[in-house]
């Protein structure tokens, strides 16, 4: 992709991913894992299937109307807008969709077998879009992802969906009350997530020439991902957590786990240029590029560091079933974060320190746990 839109497209690029990716959380709404969670087994069976297909055709139809209104109010006279209303309509169509039914069903070869098809589905029509035609706008790129998750979704209809999909009733409402009252803290967390690391996104979007917006793009993607692979720490790091009673945290392993962390993520720190050429082979870089993209990545991988010295906070929050505490923290933290990058580019218009400025979120929450965990005197050494 990078390498047929070139840096400036594949800037405008990242912008669109990221309004697909806040509109895919939205979509969500935290409902899968609660539905998980309170239901178990009994979601993949009889009238529970249909109101669970029922709540999640909705969040869908929903949220697709709420980003093509999104797309025509905000995106109107911007490069993306053609490429955000298809993905707009890929919303209902995420090969993801069904995953719950496989979960709860506990379906391990279909679910298995759903992911094998939109593995090999996703490199045979990309490979084709990118390498054989050729693909060069946003918009054909756009359109070839939703058709590349076509077979797993495809999949997933012929295993889940049933004719009571189409019988509303006043149990099915009723249920669909229950799971987003349950779920809202949840969705407001995710969201407020996004206020972080794509924030300096949307920022260079708007206060940064397209050159700076495309090297910023390149290392965003980089930490965007390892911030991902953290994801699967702070659920093992919870498992863990509910394997014993202790509700203090350790002071020393907070520390041991940020130092390994802070040596895995070296090579960003050190060879940030290398880390680029080698992962983005196929693009075309010119010095003043990789420079910008590689001081970008350097400040960005503080945000990771940071994300490591809160795992375990997190982590006990959620195990003792602090929610709205750690909804309130986040929420916070994100605005502040929002409020220190717009205010201080809206002054000062240097949009260079926009990835320094993005950091003001990371080193907000990690600040406000320490101080709330410091104050609940639930810090040992």
């Amino acid at each position: 992709m990078a390498r047929n839109l070139g840096s400036v497209d594949f800037g405008y690029f990242g912008i669109l991913q990221t309004d697909y990716l806040i509109f895919c959380a939205l979509a969500d709404f935290g409902t899968a894992t609660l539905i998980l969670a309170f239901f178990g087994q009994r979601a993949s069976r009889g009238r529970l299937r249909a109101q669970a297909l029922q709540l999640r055709f909705f969040l869908a139809l929903s949220t697709m109307l709420t980003m093509c209104l999104f797309t025509f109010i905000v995106r109107k006279d911007h490069p993306i807008f053609y490429g955000e209303l298809i993905l707009a309509i890929g919303l209902v169509f995420q090969h993801a969709f069904f995953d719950w039914y496989f979960l709860c069903g506990k379906f391990w070869k279909r679910f298995l077998a759903s992911k094998i098809l939109h593995a090999i589905s996703y490199t045979c029509v990309m490979s084709f879009a990118l390498l054989y035609l050729k693909l060069h706008s946003i918009e054909l790129i756009a359109l070839a992802m939703v058709l590349a998750a076509l077979p797993a979704w495809g999949f997933g209809v012929r295993s889940a969906f049933s004719k009571q999909v189409f019988i509303v009733t006043k149990r099915s409402i009723l249920f669909t009350k229950l799971i987003l009252n349950k779920a809202f803290p949840f969705a407001i967390a995710s969201l407020a997530s996004f206020a972080y690391l794509p924030v300096g996104l949307y920022a260079a979007d708007i206060f940064a020439p397209v050159d700076f917006l495309g090297a910023y793009n390149f290392s965003n993607k980089l930490i965007a991902l390892a911030s991902g692979f953290m994801v699967y720490f702070i659920s093992s790091t919870l498992i863990s957590q509910h394997d014993s009673q202790e509700d203090k945290l350790r002071v020393k392993e907070i520390l041991f786990f940020t130092i390994f962390i802070t040596t895995a993520c070296s090579p960003l720190l050190v060879f940030p240029e290398f880390i680029l050429r080698l992962v983005f082979f196929a693009v075309s870089w010119t010095d003043p590029l990789i420079e910008t993209s590689a001081l970008c990545l350097r400040l960005l991988t503080f945000s990771l560091i940071f994300q490591a010295t809160r795992m375990s906070m997190i982590s006990i929050l959620l195990k003792k079933k602090e929610i709205w505490t750690y909804v309130a923290i986040v929420s916070s933290c994100g605005i502040i974060n929002v409020a220190i990058l717009f205010g201080t580019l809206s002054l000062t218009n240097n949009f260079r320190l926009i990835p320094l400025l993005t950091l003001s979120g990371d080193l907000c929450i990690t600040l406000f746990l320490f101080s709330f965990f410091i104050r609940k005197k639930r810090l040992v050494w």
